[in-house]
């Protein structure tokens, strides 16, 4: 059994990968921005094996409460699933991405999708380095390959490319010390999903997703690339 903090667990991917974890048999702890009543309901069904938690990850004071008080029931994890993201775009956009773009708005994209992961991990990586089995998964997107055409989702594709940088430079690092080469870290394109952030593109479930994902996590498959960017059936997307 591992212990994976999952992030935006309250809808979409989160609720399958909180789900999925469960059912394998692993404890979770699902933290969300929102609350969600699907996931109070996971809780009387699991009782101790879900932990529910209150964490805005565009807020460091809000991830270190949640951190105080997740430390204080567990010495270790074994990993997180960095999945907290938003896409403010529109397929259908059809203006100046250059001159038309929403600051405001391109700056709330890199604040939960970018810098979200690097405070959870910032708070939570003491913990993980206490592990067992460590893993570590950020979610990416396809939209973080560079490609000659297409101008679509610039916000959002422009905060994967550079999760995906800051993912690879903690990869590298931590492959690199004694005490840490084992732990796992992965970028992954969790497909194109039917869920409130993509609806026009979609061709899977989160469902289908979350559980090849999980595959990846409990290594079922074998995975030995030196730069983990990978789809959620572990194969390698293109760079």
């Amino acid at each position: 059994m591992m212990v994976i903090l999952i992030t935006g667990s309250n809808k979409g991917l989160g609720i399958e990968l909180v789900k999925e974890g469960l059912k394998r048999g692993h404890k979770i702890i699902a933290t969300y921005r929102t609350p969600c009543e699907e996931l109070f309901k996971l809780k009387d069904i699991f009782c101790d094996r879900l932990d529910i938690e209150v964490m805005d990850v565009s807020d460091l004071t809000s991830i270190v409460a949640a951190y105080k008080r997740i430390s204080e029931k567990y010495d270790a994890i074994d990993g997180v699933i960095n999945n907290a993201a938003v896409a403010f775009e529109s397929f259908a956009f059809k203006g100046d991405p250059i001159v038309d773009i929403d600051i405001e708005k391109f700056y709330e994209t890199f604040e939960i999708n970018t810098f979200g992961p690097v405070r959870v991990l910032k708070q939570f990586m003491p913990l993980i380095y206490k592990g067992v089995d460590r893993c570590i998964v950020n979610i990416s997107s396809e939209g973080a390959q560079l490609k000659s055409e297409g101008s679509h989702y610039i916000a959002y594709s422009s905060s994967k490319v550079a999760l995906n940088m800051y993912t690879q430079k903690i990869r590298n690092y931590l492959s690199a010390q004694e005490n840490t080469s084992d732990i796992r870290v992965y970028m992954i394109h969790p497909g194109r999903m039917f869920t409130a952030m993509n609806v026009v593109t979609a061709q899977i479930q989160p469902s289908e997703s979350s559980f090849g994902i999980w595959d990846i996590i409990e290594k079922k498959k074998e995975i030995n690339l030196d730069i983990p960017f990978i789809n959620y059936k572990g194969e390698q997307m293109p760079l």
